[in-house]
Order: structure tokens, then sequence, then C-alpha cells
């Protein structure tokens, strides 16, 4: 059964290791990303995506609630104990996604292996979102002479 906020894309579901372009649109800002590639670290993993801003404006302050863990399980029973071990967090940037222009992300998830990172949920967190470009607009405009 697929839930009714994931077909409305509020967040994305994913195998990471097996998807590699997602689109997440909370009906606010709209974003469509691709996973580029999946490193080791020192307990955990890291992910280097690109994100598309799908908006005709720039977007900042964007802050993702980040879910992830081992393969989810095709057996309902065994769903809670699965839920209990993953792990989650919320990344807040800096970055500005202009309009249509791929930027490069990364992401650190700890306590799974890339090899063993087989769920991840991507969901936006709307709190301090800026819609409009951060960097002060010059007004260009020629004043009337009086």
């Amino acid at each position: 059964r697929v839930e009714r906020k994931q077909r409305l894309f509020d967040y994305t579901e994913l195998d990471p290791s097996q998807t590699h372009y997602f689109i997440i649109n909370n009906g606010n800002i709209g974003l469509a990303g691709r996973i580029l590639s999946i490193e080791p670290i020192d307990n955990g993993s890291v992910i280097h995506l690109d994100l598309v801003n799908l908006l005709s404006i720039p977007v900042s302050n964007l802050a993702f609630n980040m879910t992830w863990g081992t393969k989810k399980p095709s057996e309902a029973k065994d769903l809670p104990r699965w839920k209990q071990l993953l792990l989650n967090t919320k990344m807040d940037s800096t970055i500005e996604l202009l309009p249509g222009a791929w930027t490069n992300v990364t992401l650190t998830l700890k306590g799974v292996s890339p090899n063993n990172l087989k769920y991840l949920k991507i969901g936006i967190d709307m709190e301090n979102v800026i819609f409009d470009s951060i960097q002060p607009i010059n007004d260009t405009k020629k004043k009337p002479k009086k």
C-alpha cells in the first residue's frame, strides 16, 4: 500500500543503491534530484547528489528531514522492528537553488555503510525557507528627473 503523502511527493522514499533520480514536491517547493555517488566514511556513508529547483524563483535556506537505514522488509510483521532501527536527522543548509540550475549537495549519513544503505527518505522542512534571491538586487531603474 502506498501512502497518500508519497503519491503527492511530499517526501520521497528510495533505495539509493538502485534509484538515481527522484522528485520532491510539497506543494510549495519542487525539486528534482539525482544521486551521483555513495562513498564510505567512518561509521556511515556520504551521498553526493545534485538538486535542481523546478520553480521559477530562487529558493534558499532549505532544510531536509532525512531518514535512512537498511532495506525495507517486505513482510508486514518485520516493519515495526525495522522502523525502530532507522536513523533520522534534520539537515539545515544555506545553499541557494536557482531555477533550472543543478546544485551539488553532500549528505553525511552516519550509522549505515554504503553496502547496507538501502533506504532513504527525504522531505523538505519549510521552517526557514526563503523564496527569491538572498543576494541584494541593485536597482538599475533610472529615477526620473524632476
